[in-house]
């Protein structure tokens, strides 16, 4: 009896160190390939961060900066661990040139900020800079910088980070880039991994003994570290080596326990019947659910997790194979596999989806372990089933939130560019359309009801266009208020027309919004072609084209891709870098001046100041490049570049004593709502002395429908300053009259439109006289514009228009010309004086 025990004990010692070591074996293997995961997913996002990167560095000085900048918007978009993009030149990136190499990528240690350049470089908001250089004819010319973002990364970490582990990302250089390791990679672990690039060394700190696995990665000069500390590794085993101990003890009890009850039989026996009812209770009292079949994999019986797991009792299963569990869901050739497996007395563990009794999917992880007799040959089989379908459930909801946006429930950018890259790439028949949905007025919502009502539309418009798209097309909310749906295999054309306009019909509907109601319409651009002829980028082009094209048609409608779209973008975007060309020189912008004069006296009260553009010898109208500019943003340029060049003649007319009255710039909406031009104004009187007095700003009717909080600062500032404001083509916008009355204007321009239906047309006549009266009664002057022969001067001057102008009085000239002009101007009115 004694060597029973002995050998009970020997065997607990071997049975726990074997635990012990398995254990250390499941921690270096979950280690590496924690370290081989967490490698590839910094890797992808760094391949794809420095794509995007080097994409923006190629051609970079040739490109200008307006593309440039839709290109890092278009990027960046679709690029959450990336920040910002900045173009750099070589002597302003000094982070870059200090660490400058024949790398074609640069990764710079953490930088406080958010972004490169950021003026606020707080110690807690930190970012990431990535420097890839571009050239110029051969030379290093700068670096395109990328400010990744640290919280992206620090996501990829923290479901490691959640489990007990330790997760770090070094340079090869030793700065940490985040993680919560030590500040700087030693010397000592920085020669190991130049050693070998990848491995596993444990080690022992004031915490206790760790396994410490480390990656370099083969791509970028990075490292990453994973330690997890053997105390959490063993906590599992130290578990279950209680309780093994715990059985060990029991058994052992239970022989000495034998040994006495060989002198009382009965009493022994009653003795072994409670130890055995004892461990059934235990296992039939056991969280997972466990079955035991025979070698043919009948079942013998289940403990009560399975009959709670599966809804069968032991009755209901005795007899019968798990094939009763089966859900339908694998396929043959998984079941043959699990078969091989055991019959060869091996274990088998992978996750299975079983039918519960009442029909619904139940997700396991199952492990079935053949039980062997002395000759080898199968006696048992026994599985244990752990319910996971709550955890898969989980990851499926995971998986469904990075495909799908957040405010829709739509697909997102992302998932849905990926559907139409696999759909061109593997289906090689049939037709495709795609279909891209831009709402018309969406800034004005946000910028007037809030952003909780641009939201409120978003959603409404993505549930009509949900009851509108078929059940084959995928619907997506690019972004922003840009959506699309694509279809494939698509119907006829005229079915693609009939789906098109039936979109714009439903979202041109009222929009209402608590007490509020809004019009809101839709641009609709498709694209079709059959899928073997054409690639995803291709295709979303020229929807992207058809969109713009709808957009100027007038809005509120749809247009199909043709050729001379792209003709039309080739010209626009020529047009934007002959107009960027222009602004650096001196030989094809110029002003000209239209002179404004009294209704009453005819003398000269002021000018209106007129861009013109010459190039290669041909005139190009301001209708043309105008709203281009105000498109790509170059408006803000061109605006500057006209308040400097007016000014600066306003002080040479002063300077030589010439009286040119007030002068009136004209200003776009864009450059009210979107920059500073108030303030850039003052400092150009400033520079050139000019008194604010002599200076008007000019505005259309139509900038005053968007109230923005920008717009209303540099309207404040303007009549703080004493600068006149004029309303131009006022009647051809939908301005409110309060507002009209709130602004307290100087000026109210009537449209040209409307002055040559004087004499012609009565209903003209009618709003030009009531648009005089209003103007009168909200202390406004008028000003007519467009006025062309003698009976339209007359009409405007005894209904009460204040100034006249127009090709009656003089066009628009140089300034040269213009004081040729007033001097003649002069003379002819004295010379009328005299005879009067």
């Amino acid at each position: 009896m004694v060597i029973i025990l002995l050998v009970m004990t020997v065997s607990l010692q071997h049975i726990l160190g074997r635990g012990h070591q398995r254990a250390l074996e499941e921690q270096l293997l979950t280690n590496t390939s924690l370290a081989y995961a967490l490698e590839d997913s910094v890797i992808r996002s760094l391949q794809a961060a420095v794509g995007a990167l080097q994409t923006v560095a190629l051609d970079a000085e040739e490109r200008s900066k307006a593309t440039s900048n839709l290109l890092t918007q278009r990027l960046l978009r679709g690029l959450p661990q990336l920040r910002s993009i900045d173009v750099v030149v070589y002597e302003q990136a000094s982070l870059c040139a200090e660490r400058a190499s024949n790398a074609d990528v640069l990764f710079l240690p953490v930088q406080a900020g958010r972004y490169w350049g950021d003026a606020f470089r707080l110690a807690e908001l930190q970012y990431w800079p990535v420097c890839v250089p571009y050239f110029s004819q051969g030379a290093l010319a700068g670096f395109v910088i990328g400010s990744l973002n640290m919280h992206y990364f620090q996501s990829l970490f923290q479901s490691v980070s959640a489990s007990r582990r330790e997760v770090s990302l070094y340079l090869f250089s030793g700065e940490k880039i985040l993680g919560e390791g030590a500040d700087f990679l030693s010397s000592a672990r920085r020669e190991v991994v130049m050693d070998r690039s990848w491995g596993d060394l444990r080690e022992q700190n004031e915490q206790g003994s760790y396994l410490d696995s480390y990656r370099a990665t083969s791509f970028y000069p990075l490292v990453i570290s994973l330690r997890s500390y053997n105390k959490d590794a063993l906590a599992n085993w130290q578990s279950d080596a209680q309780i093994v101990r715990t059985i060990f003890s029991v058994l052992a009890i239970a022989v000495v326990l034998m040994l006495v009850m060989y002198l009382v039989f009965r009493h022994k026996r009653d003795k072994v019947q409670g130890s055995n009812h004892l461990l059934s209770m235990a296992i039939r009292s056991a969280a997972n659910a466990i079955f035991i079949t025979d070698p043919k994999g009948r079942i013998e019986w289940v403990n009560d997790a399975f009959t709670t797991l599966t809804g069968y009792s032991l009755k209901q299963v005795r007899g019968k194979t798990p094939r009763i569990l089966n859900s339908g869901v694998h396929e043959r050739p998984f079941f043959q596999n699990l078969w091989e497996t055991i019959s060869q007395g091996k274990s088998w563990r992978n996750e299975l989806v079983n039918r519960h009794k009442n029909g619904q999917f139940v997700t396991v992880e199952q492990t079935i372990t053949p039980i062997l007799d002395s000759a080898g040959e199968v006696e048992y089989f026994i599985a244990v089933h752990e319910d996971i379908t709550v955890r898969k459930e989980a990851e499926q909801q995971v998986l469904y939130m990075a495909q799908h946006d957040d405010l829709t429930g739509l697909s997102n950018r992302r998932y849905f560019e990926q559907c139409l890259d696999e759909c061109v790439s593997q289906r090689h028949y049939g037709s495709i359309a795609l279909l891209f949905i831009d709402l018309d007025r969406f800034k004005e919502i946000n910028d007037t009801l809030g952003h909780e009502a641009g939201d409120v539309l978003l959603k409404r418009v993505a549930k009509k266009l949900e009851r509108i798209a078929p059940d084959e097309a995928l619907l997506s909310r690019l972004g922003g208020d840009e959506f699309a749906l694509f279809l494939h295999p698509a119907q006829q054309a005229s079915h693609i027309h009939h789906l098109a306009q039936a979109i714009v019909d439903a979202l041109a509907q009222p929009f209402e919004y608590q007490d509020t109601t809004f019009s809101v319409s839709c641009s609709v651009g498709v694209a079709m072609s059959d899928v073997a002829d054409i690639d995803s980028s291709s295709l979303l082009r020229q929807a992207d084209l058809a969109m713009y094209r709808a957009k100027h048609s007038g809005k509120n409608t749809y247009r199909f891709f043709d050729d001379s779209m792209d003709e039309s973008m080739q010209r626009r975007v020529a047009t934007q870098r002959h107009l960027e060309e222009a602004m650096s020189q001196d030989d094809q912008l110029s002003l000209f001046f239209q002179p404004q004069v009294h209704s009453r006296t005819n003398q000269v009260v002021g000018v209106e100041v007129l861009i013109r553009w010459r190039r290669l010898g041909e005139w190009i109208s301001p209708a043309v490049f105008i709203p281009i500019a105000e498109d790509s943003g170059q408006i803000i340029e061109l605006g500057r570049w006209i308040i400097d060049r007016t000014l600066s003649q306003v002080a040479d007319w002063r300077a030589r004593n010439i009286e040119v009255g007030k002068v009136s710039i004209n200003i776009s909406a864009v450059q009210l709502s979107n920059s500073e031009v108030a303030y850039e104004l003052l400092n150009a009187l400033k520079h050139y002395k000019v008194p604010s007095e002599v200076i008007a700003i000019e505005f259309t009717e139509t900038t005053l429908m968007v109230r923005s909080a920008q717009l209303a600062r540099n309207l404040a500032m303007l009549r703080a300053n004493n600068i006149s404001i004029a309303i131009d083509d006022f009647g051809t916008g939908y301005c409110s009259l309060s507002y009209l009355k709130e602004l307290e204007a100087n000026y109210l321009k009537i449209d040209q439109s409307f002055v040559r239906g004087i004499g012609d047309i009565e209903s003209d006549e009618c709003i030009v006289s009531a648009t005089i009266a209003m103007a009168k009664g909200l202390n406004m002057e008028v000003i007519a514009e467009g006025v062309e022969i003698e009976y339209q001067a007359q009409y405007l001057a005894e209904h009460g228009c204040d100034y006249l102008q127009g090709y009656g009085f003089a066009r628009p000239m140089p300034a040269a010309d213009l004081e040729v002009w007033l001097e003649q101007r002069k003379q002819t009115l004295n010379a009328e004086h005299v005879k009067a």
